[in-house]
């Protein structure tokens, strides 16, 4: 799967890297690597806890899994 590139450029504006962040958040590398790669969809309760650790709106964490998953998203991130 392709990376989430807009969370995560702003898991880098904010972390220097997805292991400090999960850190923070009291989360594994690996749990969070998974949504940021988008192997596995989040859960609202891990969409909430992204959106804090972020400090971003939950609406915008949201509307970043919308558009990565639509299938427009999708082939504008594989090229």
């Amino acid at each position: 799967m392709a990376k989430i590139l807009e969370l995560n450029g702003l898991i880098h504006r904010k972390y220097e890297n997805e292991s400090q962040m999960a850190d923070e958040m009291g989360w594994s590398r690996q749990r969070l690597n998974k949504i940021t790669n988008g192997d596995k969809a989040p859960s609202l309760e891990e969409v909430e806890s992204i959106a804090n650790a972020l400090g971003e709106p939950v609406i915008t964490i949201v509307n970043i899994f919308l558009r990565f998953k639509s299938p427009s998203e999708q082939l504008s991130q594989a090229q």
